[in-house]
């Protein structure tokens, strides 16, 4: 029979896929050899990035404060030609050395969603409430030390119009990739985070809701400072995620699916902490997918001894931020 159908010509093309690098390590020795294999490949799947780090440059633009939280607009270069607006929150009083968190914002108005930042009520409701999206101020206000950048194609970094379809474009080009350049920033808003002497480098977090999710995951994945993670409205599998579904271009990786799945690119964050978070009616996730990759993760870290460091909060919600366990999570590892 003729098969006119796009749809199931990829799920079937997918269902005899098997990636290069699905985890299938039995000891630590297996474990060890395929993190680094994985992790070698994923650098390149991100593009082309740059070869050593610039100076930062750091310069506070603005500071304000809001209920006990000193807000600083900052801004740093990440690349030779390029610069990564941010606000930074801190304690009105720092004691000594703080932990921090690297807040990352999902797709909307950019960090100005997770600092909870907006001109009235209608904005608050419209913005934030829905999403539950401040979770950079409540962390902020919690003691910590709190970093919420833009993300290319998002707030400051959309200028000209540039969204995320034609961001992807201009990327692929040059051989390089919407992902690799965010988590090439996050990598340098860590540098920016280190190099603060109200910081306690070696306890560093990140999380984030939606997109922030996705990018909570891959920075997590590739860089070894961040301690503890929290991904909220990103788990499943890519034939759920994005094929299934059709979503935002900036997700897409070429070729990933080929050497690895999402649950086998979360699993490089372990043995480190790890908390999922799933809205039950969230639409984007297939509840039932949900629970069989989450399952597979569980394998990692009991292979690792570390199960009591992954955990999940399946809560009665939406797209959205729960942080029903993600402050005491953050607080206990942390």
């Amino acid at each position: 029979m003729r098969n006119l159908s796009l749809l199931e010509y990829f799920r079937e093309l997918e269902s005899r896929t098997e990636p290069v690098y699905r985890f299938r390590a039995e000891s630590i020795e297996e474990w060890k050899e395929w993190r680094i294999k994985l992790r070698e490949k994923l650098w390149k799947l991100l593009g082309e990035l740059p070869d050593e780090k610039v100076p930062l440059n750091p310069e506070i633009l603005e500071e304000f404060e809001r209920g006990g939280i000193v807000i600083r607009k900052v801004i740093y270069d990440v690349e030779e030609n390029f610069s990564v607006p941010a606000y930074l929150l801190l304690p009105r009083e720092v004691k000594g050395k703080l932990p921090a968190i690297v807040a990352f914002h999902g797709h909307g108005r950019g960090k100005e969603d997770v600092v909870g930042l907006v001109k009235n009520e209608v904005e608050y409701q419209v913005y934030i409430a829905k999403y539950n999206y401040d979770y950079a101020y409540k962390f902020a206000r919690r003691g910590y030390i709190v970093l919420a950048p833009d993300g290319r194609t998002f707030g400051e970094l959309s200028k000209d119009r540039v969204n995320c379809d034609w961001g992807f474009k201009m990327a692929i080009l040059l051989g390089r990739t919407i992902v690799g350049l965010r988590v090439w920033d996050a990598m340098r808003s860590i540098d920016y985070l280190q190099s603060l002497p109200e910081v306690d480098s070696e306890r560093i977090a990140c999380i984030g809701l939606s997109w922030g999710g996705a990018w909570t995951v891959y920075t997590t994945a590739l860089d070894d400072r961040v301690k503890v993670a929290v991904v909220s409205g990103y788990f499943g599998s890519f034939r759920d995620m994005l094929i299934e579904r059709s979503c935002c271009i900036c997700q897409y990786i070429p070729r990933i699916r080929l050497y690895a799945d999402v649950s086998d690119i979360i699993a490089l964050i372990a043995p480190r902490p790890l908390l999922i978070e799933y809205g039950t009616r969230d639409p984007l996730y297939t509840y039932r997918v949900v629970l069989e990759e989450f399952e597979k993760l569980k394998r990692v870290y009991k292979l690792l001894g570390a199960e009591d460091r992954l955990d999940i909060d399946i809560f009665e919600g939406g797209h959205m931020f729960s942080g029903k366990k993600a402050f005491n999570w953050i607080s206990k590892w942390l």
